[in-house]
């Protein structure tokens, strides 16, 4: 049953509820003004007087105590003002030229991906998530109460890294960057003002559907989630020689120097760097998924002095690693610094 629709007052009541004290932030052209908020009427009269000029945001999480003037005075959140870990936002945006609003069409591929993420967290017991259009995209909202801490830090570096892999692509993004503990969401019910309206591309009302009721995520489902993206991200264990399981090894190349991001760019299977050592790649063998988007992509880790490793998450490719790659491209020896100075081990 889908629940009906919320209104911006319906939104912020949660918002005061779960956080006790919540930022208003107010885009009007360059400018952007700041005030925080604990009484809910208040707040709703800001917003009122506002909303029919420029873009409305709200922060996510609950602050470390405060003052508060319930008025436009204040500072922005940083992340180090976040005491709370409230809301894990899900983001699913079009790619398309910077500084315009979605098409139709581009925002029916958000909402698909979006649908799909839901899907696949509700089948590992997550309850329903707040469903929300951004006006160019669509989110996911899940309630949580987490400290903001090194360790809820590291667990959600783990999963938005493994979800961009599995549900980012060149046609819908999904920002990793929405993990950030001060980040201000889109407040639902107001318009998205981005860029000039067009008839393709409009400007748009945002709006959110509550569940009845909204759950809050146990943390051990949390836990779950992120040692399951950490374990898919931990590179191959390597050993300098490049003795490993798999295909025995024949070429000339050092495939400890080898460019393995070049490499993938060469072949057209470059995405983007996820880190400093990890890059996501779509999968050489992708046309066998059985999916048809989203987790069609892998990912390929720089071990300085060693191998590149390489991981695909699909079913389909268990067990596969560089070697194979190395197989299947025949070319890598084209794409090494130097050429290797020994033998291969069987």
């Amino acid at each position: 049953m889908t629940p009906a629709l919320a209104t911006t007052r319906d939104y912020l009541a949660w918002a005061i509820r779960d956080n006790g004290t919540v930022e208003l932030r107010h885009q009007l052209g360059e400018r952007w003004s700041t005030g925080w908020f604990d009484d809910l009427d208040r707040l709703v009269r800001q917003v009122d007087r506002l909303r029919d000029h420029g873009n409305l945001y709200t922060s996510l999480n609950a602050p470390k105590p405060r003052q508060v003037g319930n008025g436009m005075t204040g500072d922005p959140v940083r992340n180090d003002d976040i005491g709370w870990i409230t809301r894990i936002p899900f983001d699913f945006d079009p790619c398309r030229p910077t500084g315009v609003s979605s098409t139709a069409d581009e925002l029916r591929a958000a909402d698909e991906r979006r649908n799909g993420l839901v899907a696949m967290l509700r089948k590992l017991d997550w309850p329903l998530p707040l469903h929300a259009l951004s006006g160019n995209g669509y989110h996911a909202l899940y309630r949580c109460r987490l400290p903001n801490n090194d360790e809820t830090t590291g667990m959600f570096r783990s999963i938005y890294s493994g979800l961009a892999i599995e549900f980012g692509d060149d046609v819908v993004g999904f920002d990793r960057s929405v993990k950030n503990p001060g980040r201000i969401f889109r407040l639902y019910g107001t318009i998205n003002r981005k860029g000039p309206a067009t008839p393709d591309r409009p400007h748009r009302d945002s709006a959110c559907w509550i569940p009845a009721p909204w759950r809050q995520v146990e943390r051990r489902l949390i836990e779950d989630l992120a040692s399951y993206y950490a374990r898919q991200s931990a590179p191959a264990q390597t050993p300098v020689d490049g003795s490993q399981a798999g295909p025995r090894i024949e070429g000339k190349g050092d495939y400890s120097t080898l460019d393995v991001i070049g490499w993938f760019a060469a072949h057209g299977l470059y995405r983007h760097a996820i880190d400093d050592t990890t890059h996501s790649v779509w999968c050489p063998w992708r046309d066998g998924h059985s999916t048809p988007h989203g987790r069609t992509g892998a990912v390929v880790f720089l071990n300085a002095g060693r191998w590149p490793g390489f991981h695909c998450h699909h079913g389909s490719c268990a067990g596969r690693t560089i070697a194979d790659v190395i197989t299947l491209f025949g070319d890598a020896d084209a794409y090494c610094r130097q050429a290797f100075q020994g033998g291969r081990a069987s």
